[in-house]
C-alpha cells in the first residue's frame, strides 16, 4: 500500500512534521510512501529513507498550496497504479485536484489541522470568505479526516460534516543517547531552569502574553526561552518586547539533537495560544517530562483534561500565568511529578506508531 502525502513545506518542523513522521512511520513498516512539499526550487530528497519531492511554488502558503497541489497531478496520474491514497493537507484549495486524480482511479482524502478562521491575524471580513470558502469546499470534499476529537466537533458544529476518521498527531519516543550538541552552554542557558516555547511563532501563540507574565513575576535567575523562526512583523516584536530582559533567550530555529537538548532539560513547557488543533509542540515537551503549563482551550484539555495534571489559565492573563510560573519554581514534588504522568500520556496515546494504526485501519476500511 502507498500513500502519497501532499502539502507539506521543504523543512520538517512544526505541523510539517506530521505528513514526513506519519510518512516514515509507514516506511518503517514496509508500506511505501512519499511527501509533496512546496519550497524554493524543484529537488527529490529524502527523509530518513521517506522519498520528498519538492516542487518550487511561489510565495507563501496560501499561493504555494494550490500551485502545489495542481503540480502534483502529472506525477500522480503516471504512477496511479502505485498508489492507493492521496492525503492533502488543506480542504479549501484540495477541492478540483482531489477530484481529477480519483477520476483516474486513485482514492484521496483531506485532513485538517485546523481552521483558518480562528486565527486573530485575519480581519472579520477576512475570516467570513475563508468560512464561506471552506464550506464550498467541503460540500465537494469526500473524505474528511481530522487530527482531533476537538476539531472533529468544531467541523460538525460549523459546516456540519461527521469527519471520517481522527488520526491525532505523534511523536517518536526519544531514544536514551548522548546528544552532540552544546546549545545550552553557547546560549548561556541553565540547565533545569528554564521554561520553554517551541514553534511556528505567530499571534494565535500569545508569546506576546508568555513574556509579559515571565517579566512582571519574580523570577530571579530562572529564564524563558523561546526557539522559533523570529523573521516576521510579529516575531519581531517578540524580540523587541523582550529586549529589556537578559533572562529571555531566542536561540533562533532549533532541530534535531538542538531540540532535543533544549526539551530533555527544560524544567516546564509553555503553549498559551488562544486556538490549537492537537499540537505536536505540546507533545514534545510531554515526552521529555516537562511539566505543562497551558491555555485553558478545548484541544488541549482533550490531551490533559481527564488526566488530573496541566497548570491552566485563562486564554492571554497575564497573571494567570505569572502565578503558574511561579508554582512551578517553587518546586512542589506534585507539580514535578505532573512531568511523568505526562510522558505516560503521550507513551499510551500519542505516538506516531498509534496514529499509524488508526490510518491503516480507516484505509482499509475503504
Amino acid at each position: 500500500m502507498r500513500t502519497v502525502f501532499i502539502g507539506a513545506q521543504e523543512n520538517p518542523n512544526g505541523i510539517n512534521s506530521y505528513t514526513y513522521n506519519l510518512a516514515l512511520e509507514l516506511c518503517n513498516r514496509g508500506y511505501k510512501s512519499m511527501v509533496m512539499a512546496f519550497g524554493s526550487c524543484d529537488k527529490v530528497t529524502d527523509y530518513k529513507g521517506v522519498t520528498i519531492k519538492q516542487y518550487k511554488c511561489p510565495g507563501g502558503t496560501i499561493t504555494s498550496l494550490p500551485v502545489l497541489y495542481f503540480k502534483s497531478i502529472p506525477y500522480l496520474i503516471k504512477h496511479r497504479k502505485e498508489i492507493d491514497m492521496v492525503m492533502y493537507q488543506s480542504v479549501t484549495y484540495s477541492v478540483i485536484p482531489a477530484f481529477i486524480v480519483r477520476l483516474f482511479g486513485m482514492k484521496t482524502c483531506t485532513i485538517i489541522h485546523s481552521l483558518a478562521e480562528d486565527s486573530p491575524k485575519h480581519s472579520e471580513k477576512k475570516k467570513k470568505l475563508i468560512k464561506a470558502l471552506m464550506r464550498l469546499a467541503m460540500s465537494f470534499t469526500k473524505h474528511i479526516l481530522t487530527i482531533s476529537k476537538t476539531k472533529a466537533q468544531e467541523v460538525k458544529a460549523r459546516y456540519g460534516r461527521q469527519c471520517s476518521a481522527i488520526l491525532p498527531c505523534g511523536v517518536f519516543m526519544p531514544e536514551d543517547k548522548v546528544s552532540d550538541t552544546d546549545i545550552l552552554g553557547k546560549n548561556g542557558i541553565r540547565k533545569g531552569k528554564y521554561f520553554l516555547s517551541i514553534g511556528r511563532i505567530d499571534p494565535i501563540k500569545n508569546l506576546d502574553v508568555l513574556i509579559d507574565a515571565f517579566k512582571k513575576h519574580n523570577h530571579g535567575d530562572y529564564q524563558l526561552v523561546i526557539g522559533g523562526d523570529f523573521n516576521s512583523q510579529y516575531g519581531e516584536s517578540i524580540v523587541k518586547r523582550a529586549s529589556d530582559c537578559p533572562n529571555i533567550i531566542f536561540p533562533g530555529i532549533v532541530q534535531g539533537d538542538d531540540k532535543a537538548a533544549l526539551l530533555k532539560n527544560a524544567m516546564a513547557y509553555c503553549l498559551v495560544s488562544s486556538s490549537e488543533g492537537l499540537p505536536i509542540a505540546l507533545l514534545e515537551g510531554m515526552v521529555f517530562c516537562n511539566v505543562p503549563i497551558v491555555s485553558d482551550i478545548p484541544s488541549i484539555k482533550e490531551v490533559l483534561g481527564s488526566y488530573g495534571i496541566g497548570i491552566w489559565n485563562r486564554v492571554k492573563n497575564v497573571d494567570d500565568l505569572a502565578k503558574s510560573m511561579e508554582q512551578v519554581e517553587s518546586g512542589d514534588n506534585a507539580i514535578k511529578e505532573q512531568g511523568i504522568i505526562a510522558r505516560q500520556i503521550v507513551e499510551d496515546n500519542y505516538t506516531w506508531q498509534k496514529t499509524c494504526d488508526k490510518y491503516l485501519q480507516y484505509v482499509r476500511s475503504l
